[in-house]
């Protein structure tokens, strides 16, 4: 591992953008020729995410730097810029898209002003992350979209909306939300504002329901005989998706356990876990097979996405196929049981 810490702090010394990039591509590559096993998969995450983590602040940095020196709009007292999904979670893959927002506080006077200077800051911050390998998200879940770049009382006010609502994409935003890492900036703007966000999910009933059905809705592959589901046809044909098929149902049902327990501060699926087993909502069992599921998914998407393929059945050895069907299995008992515990 140390070698992964001598790019961290190599990446807080670049200048830019072609370094940075030169950096990921060396983490790339030496994770490929690392021994890459189930029982480390955590640590090598934490890793992962540590080295994504400084990649993406220096880029952001000098991007705040550009800004600065273009004199546009007025930078506001304090603000903050955070990542969702994966990178939320700090389950990151090597190659790992923009999914990214920003909070700001200002004046009220000063709004208008401020909002000049941040939709800049996100235009080079974006692009700049994009030139050192995050591509743009194909959602455009990023900061250069004014429904993620928003001054503190605005978005309290987009969080009401989205509540209030409960259509569809509104349970896909405050989804998005829930995964709220900051990375950059004045930190407290964003933990202030997940807090808000978890406080006033938790109290509003009528969403418990739709939360559920976004564990419920997404398809496992297994039989009841525990026959693996592949695609039949088409270049996917043998594969299986590791993300829909498993990962997901795991990681929302612990997302929504968070928020209903108000585990405001831990963010990767793991730490919700082992939270939630903490606080006695499952029996020792239930908290090794999950544990042990999460790992199966996590080990496989990182080594897809190393590889730059889906799983493909018929590549894996006896053991890995047994570990992915036990994997399986428990994703679709925590969609039968997600009521009992969301």
């Amino acid at each position: 591992m140390n070698n992964f810490e001598a790019i961290i702090v190599r990446a807080e010394q670049c200048n830019n953008m072609s370094e940075l990039k030169q950096l990921h591509d060396e983490v790339a590559f030496l994770l490929s020729s690392f021994s890459i096993s189930f029982s480390c998969i955590f640590e090598v995450y934490d890793m992962l995410c540590m080295c994504h983590d400084a990649f993406m602040k220096q880029a952001l940095s000098l991007a705040e730097r550009e800004v600065d020196r273009k004199g546009i709009g007025k930078k506001p007292s304090s603000f903050c810029w955070f990542v969702m999904g994966s990178s939320g979670r700090k389950e990151p893959t090597i190659w790992t898209d923009q999914d990214n927002g920003v909070i700001f506080s200002c004046f009220c006077n000063e709004k208008e002003e401020c909002y000049v200077y941040m939709r800049e800051y996100a235009r080079i911050g974006v692009l700049f992350l994009n030139e050192i390998g995050y591509p743009y998200c194909s959602g455009y879940v990023m900061a250069t979209n004014r429904r993620w770049l928003k001054e503190a009382d605005d978005w309290n006010e987009q969080i009401d909306k989205y509540v209030a609502n409960e259509h569809i994409d509104d349970i896909r935003y405050l989804s998005m939300l829930a995964d709220m890492r900051p990375i950059y900036g004045e930190y407290a703007l964003a933990n202030q504002l997940k807090t808000t966000l978890y406080k006033k999910i938790a109290a509003t009933f009528s969403l418990r329901s739709r939360m559920i059905d976004s564990v419920r809705i997404p398809f496992v592959p297994i039989g009841p005989f525990g026959r693996v589901y592949v695609e039949r046809w088409g270049e996917k044909s043998g594969m299986v998706d590791i993300k829909q098929g498993g990962y997901v149902q795991l990681n929302y049902m612990l997302k929504w356990v968070a928020v209903q327990k108000q585990f405001i501060d831990v963010h990767s699926t793991f730490e919700r876990l082992t939270c939630w087993y903490d606080e006695n909502g499952c029996s020792q069992q239930q908290f090794e097979r999950i544990k042990e599921a999460l790992e199966t998914f996590l080990y496989f998407r990182l080594r897809c996405s190393l590889e730059g393929t889906n799983l493909v059945i018929h590549h894996l050895s006896k053991e890995e196929k047994k570990r992915l069907k036990r994997a399986l299995a428990v994703a679709k008992r925590v969609q039968r049981d997600a009521r009992k515990w969301v």
